[in-house]
């Protein structure tokens, strides 16, 4: 991949899923696994993701850890931890076409969800959180580590965790800052966790560090950007945002398997 060719899209890639993390607080490591695999087989793209995905989000973690949901984020953390044993056995033994096929229906279909998720109207929140004085209702015990075991189960096996919790979260009735914060601590941490089952595997190498290398500062660029857009504007809805990207990518790794 450091040839000219290949380099110069994926660090258009790697700014891109920057921007798009910056902003909405999830998606780069999703956006970036799709993107990769059009070069690389997944046992290669998703360890990168995962690293890339991990080593950026560092600069929005100490904001993140003071408006987290903490006792929702632990019982998420829980299930996650659970899932990514399974996943990590299942990505090294798959065929890299199956793979490949799997995780673009994965990110599909959770694109999918988001697209048609009903949003509540600004009078019903506004209502909701009067009702609540503005506090985040508190978690379900079971709901959350189930949400938290599928959400680390596709983050390993397809770097596509976002959707499965954002749907969860986004039916929570949580405010914006403390969603995106949530969604980064936990996705920092499925990283981690996804990558030391990965290089037990033997899927984490000098290659991937040495590609990581290429792309850690247009990606660092990206995730600045995309922060300093959320600062200043309101969270747009995730059905014009990161959906669309999605269902593009998606269709694209699978209109190129198949052809």
């Amino acid at each position: 991949m450091s040839s000219m060719p290949l380099l110069w899209p994926a660090v258009a890639l790697a700014c891109f899923a920057g921007l798009v993390r910056g902003y909405c607080g999830f998606g780069f490591a999703m956006l970036m696994a799709l993107g990769l695999m059009l070069f690389l087989p997944p046992i290669e793209a998703v360890p990168l993701a995962l690293l890339l995905d991990l080593i950026t989000s560092v600069g929005l973690w100490r904001r993140a850890c003071r408006l987290a949901d903490w006792p929702r984020l632990r019982r998420l953390l829980l299930g996650m931890l659970v899932a990514t044993v399974v996943g990590v056995s299942l990505i090294t033994s798959i065929p890299a076409s199956p793979m490949r096929i799997s995780i673009a229906l994965l990110a599909l279909a959770g694109a999918l969800a988001l697209l048609w998720r009903r949003e509540p109207s600004q009078a019903l929140a506004a209502t909701d959180i009067a009702t609540s004085g503005g506090a985040t209702p508190p978690p379900g015990r079971l709901s959350s580590i189930a949400a938290g075991g599928i959400s680390g189960l596709c983050m390993t096996l397809a770097s596509s965790g976002g959707p499965p919790l954002m749907l969860y979260l986004l039916h929570q009735r949580m405010r914006p800052v403390v969603l995106r914060a949530t969604a980064i601590l936990f996705f920092a941490a499925s990283s981690g966790a996804s990558l030391i089952g990965l290089g037990l595997a033997g899927g984490l190498d000098g290659t991937t560090l040495s590609r990581a290398a290429w792309l850690l500062v247009p990606a660092l660029l990206g995730n600045g950007l995309g922060q300093w857009a959320f600062e200043r504007s309101p969270p747009r809805s995730l059905k014009v945002t990161v959906a669309p990207l999605l269902i593009v990518l998606s269709i694209w790794v699978l209109a190129r398997e198949i052809l």
